[in-house]
């Protein structure tokens, strides 16, 4: 079997057969609140699996910025679920050891964590931004749901224990 076809069947295996069935609407795009953001876009993103091209469907910033909100999937005239292709290509990104922004944003958390013992949900957007400036409207559109609910503090307190923290951070090598 060929690379190509390789990796569509392993793509298939995780997200679903029924992938199988794409005819390539665009609904799953238009229903997507970042798509404006997406390059390329989740249909695309489909299209691109069942063509077995593997590099162009792995190493891009689509996979970071699914909100996994699942209007593409409640809206898929066929019974699709582009967030499950998504979560397919984050895992085989993954085992090949492909940096994606879910990495980035992994190690800023990791770091505030050791640092602090504890995160603040202000400060580690901030840093993430600095990394991945295209994730602008999605953290706005956020931090105002979150904002009035008092869910966000611009506290960057340290907490007891966090020398047991960092020391445990560091021991699993992180």
């Amino acid at each position: 079997m060929a690379k190509d076809e390789e990796f569509k069947h392993e793509v298939l295996r995780l997200a679903g057969e029924e992938v199988l069935t794409c005819i390539q609407c665009g609904t799953c795009s238009a229903s997507c609140p970042t798509a404006n953001l997406m390059n390329p876009s989740i249909r695309k993103l489909i299209k691109l699996c069942l063509e077995g091209k593997k590099e162009e469907a792995l190493h891009n910033d689509t996979l970071g910025l699914c909100t996994s909100c699942l209007l593409c999937t409640v809206r898929c005239p066929r019974g699709i679920r582009p967030k499950a292709v998504v979560s397919a290509l984050k895992d085989l990104a993954e085992r090949e050891g492909v940096p994606g922004v879910d990495l980035a944003y992994e190690q800023l958390f990791l770091k505030q964590i050791r640092d602090f013992g504890r995160i603040s949900e202000l400060p580690l957007t901030g840093e993430f931004l600095l990394v991945f400036p295209r994730g602008m409207v999605q953290s706005m559109q956020m931090g105002l749901e979150l904002a009035p609910k008092g869910k966000i503090s611009l506290e960057m307190e340290k907490v007891r224990g966090r020398d047991e923290v960092k020391r445990i951070v560091e021991e699993l090598g992180r």
